[in-house]
């Protein structure tokens, strides 16, 4: 009798490209890549709680949409659903993704360095690993890196991608991140940190303003945004009104975190015996449903894969 050649466990991973190269178990939401790109606006948001995959679906449209992918889209996507029914934008634009966890929240003014600091950053990187199409990088990480131009170092990629001839899609991990950390310390301290930094300044508000002016001139083609509050959303409508919510879609219900048959699945896959989960979930923890008209409920992918490491 074969035995089973049994997936890894991906707890902890949220590469996408690795998970499909060493042999760990992928829930497959690639589905949900092709019903995203049939939304009327291209500009969507999406929040979730945390430890939710939110990271690991980001890279996922990474791989799929990036341009310096293109060669590989057989071997990452070849076995999953949207790689037998690829969309006409696969491996067409250039990724532009921030991160706002890990900003300094102790202070306005350490915030607003940090969160200058990130977008140099991010912008300086994306240079970089696009410099294959776009002419003089180096000079212009170097600029950027010699003007501090904090939310000004936008503008940098967004010349540099339409002398290019391409289009960008903008994903947005954590948008809120620094948001939640900045009320939990103007709470301890007693001050409205979060009001004066965010709802009260122009820092954040010119950021997005910054996106919907590139996104109206088609430059940035699409944008995907999460976290897990509304909040910021709210505080910043002024500069970026132009997204879609899809959060409590009831056809997205499912599109991060794992139903109870992908728990089966991934049980089965990863060689852990499916009763000690079905026993446990079922009489402790009985998912989330974002609307209630959604199919089924998910778990908490964190949740679940912590649980079947420890068993």
């Amino acid at each position: 009798m074969e035995t089973k050649n049994y997936k890894r466990l991906p707890y902890g991973n949220s590469d996408f490209r690795r998970i499909i190269l060493e042999n760990y178990a992928y829930v497959d939401k690639t589905m949900y890549i092709e019903m995203l790109e049939k939304e009327a606006n291209p500009n969507q948001f999406f929040i979730r709680p945390r430890k939710f995959g939110k990271s690991l679906f980001f890279m996922t449209l990474w791989y799929y949409y990036d341009i310096n992918y293109t060669d590989e889209f057989d071997t990452l996507f070849g076995d999953l659903y949207i790689g037998k029914h690829p969309t006409p934008e696969r491996n067409s634009y250039a990724i532009l993704q921030f991160d706002f966890s890990g900003l300094n929240t102790s202070g306005e003014k350490e915030f607003v360095k940090s969160f200058s600091e990130s977008v140099e950053m991010t912008v300086t990187h994306f240079i970089d690993i696009y410099r294959k199409i776009i002419p003089n990088s180096e000079a212009l990480i170097q600029k950027i890196n010699q003007t501090h131009s904090g939310n000004g170092a936008l503008q940098f990629a967004f010349d540099a991608i339409k002398s290019a001839g391409k289009k960008i899609f903008v994903i947005i991990d954590e948008y809120d991140h620094f948001a939640n950390d900045l009320i939990a310390m103007g709470n301890m301290q007693g001050t409205d940190i979060y009001k004066s930094t965010v709802a009260a300044k122009d820092l954040i508000r010119n950021f997005y303003a910054q996106l919907k002016t590139a996104a109206k001139s088609s430059i940035v083609n699409r944008t995907f945004i999460t976290g897990i509050s509304p909040v910021t959303l709210d505080d910043i409508t002024s500069g970026y009104n132009i997204a879609t919510n899809l959060t409590l879609n009831e056809k997205y219900n499912e599109m991060m975190g794992f139903t109870k048959t992908e728990v089966d699945w991934l049980m089965n896959e990863t060689g852990v015996d499916p009763a000690y989960i079905n026993v446990d979930m079922e009489a402790y923890y009985d998912g989330y449903l974002f609307n209630k008209n959604g199919a089924n409920r998910v778990y908490n992918p964190a949740m679940v894969l912590y649980f079947s490491i420890r068993l």
